[in-house]
């Protein structure tokens, strides 16, 4: 019995050994961006350098925050993000509760094309949506952008919802039903309660996919009417030169809030996805 309880200790001891390690690993270029944001320009340039700033200052803060378009760009990011992530739990979801539910002609076709269709790179997809919003004159819009943003969320938002909507017992509307209840009441007072963390977990999902997008923000915006925090980090950056206190400074800017928003609903995140696990 002994034996067994401390091969159970050593092989618990492993794991979580293991995982402090993955997690030091992770948060390293996290730490080092702080470091070097906080550094005067001459110790960042220091041979060899040093994690631990002897001086400490705030100038490449000030001057992001003051001196910059960050600001401006985070809440274009922040409008998108969350516009693009209305779309997607919306349309999403919509498109998920008729592949759980319904029977029609082409399901499997259609639920099967949706996710294939995230095998192909945003390069090939670049130039038909220029055009397209182009043509609709969504081109330097925040709409144009957030709808952008879809290709990149929504397939995977569609088949995260199917199986949300799988793991809800059909016999819970009908019973709404029953009780009087349309198809939307029930839906909406009876199905969508009941999967609050799956819709966080998608609607997180959704919003980071649209924050860190890079490709399509870089084609699709021209003016820092609609221009996002992951191409206003070019701001600080030359043919010749890259002001790295002030990049390091705004990539804490952009990075800190979306870990703080993470982690206050990481509750919700886990058990969204967990739920999704029930059914496929």
């Amino acid at each position: 019995m002994k034996t067994k309880e401390l091969k159970t200790t050593a092989a618990d001891l492993f794991i979580y050994a293991f995982l402090i390690i993955v997690v030091l690993i992770t948060l390293i270029p996290l730490g080092w961006i702080i470091s070097t944001s906080l550094k005067p320009s001459v110790e960042i340039f220091s041979k060899p350098p040093y994690w631990i700033p002897k001086q400490i200052v705030l100038e490449s803060y000030v001057d992001v925050l003051f001196n910059s378009g960050i600001p401006r760009a985070f809440l274009n990011s922040f409008l998108v993000g969350i516009g693009s992530a209305f779309m997607a739990l919306l349309l999403g979801g919509s498109a998920g509760y008729a592949f759980a539910r319904f029977k029609f002609r082409g399901k499997s076709f259609f639920s099967m094309f949706m996710l294939l269709s995230q095998m192909l790179p945003l390069t090939v997809l670049m130039i038909p949506l220029f055009y397209m919003e182009n043509a609709l004159n969504l081109v330097d819009t925040k709409l144009g952008l957030a709808i952008a943003h879809l290709v990149i969320s929504m397939p995977l938002v569609t088949w995260m919802a199917k199986g949300y909507f799988k793991g809800i017992p059909k016999e819970i509307e009908e019973a709404a039903v029953v009780d009087g209840c349309g198809t939307i009441q029930s839906l909406w007072y009876v199905v969508v309660p009941l999967l609050r963390p799956a819709i966080a977990a998608t609607g997180i999902y959704a919003f980071i996919s649209s924050w860190n997008e890079f490709a399509l923000a870089n084609v699709l915006t021209r003016s820092e009417v609609s221009r996002t925090v992951p191409i206003a980090l070019n701001e600080f950056s030359s043919f010749f030169k890259v002001d790295w206190g002030d990049t390091m400074a705004a990539a804490a800017i952009i990075t800190l809030p979306i870990i703080i928003l993470f982690l206050s609903v990481q509750k919700q995140f886990v058990e969204g996805l967990a739920s999704g696990a029930v059914k496929g």
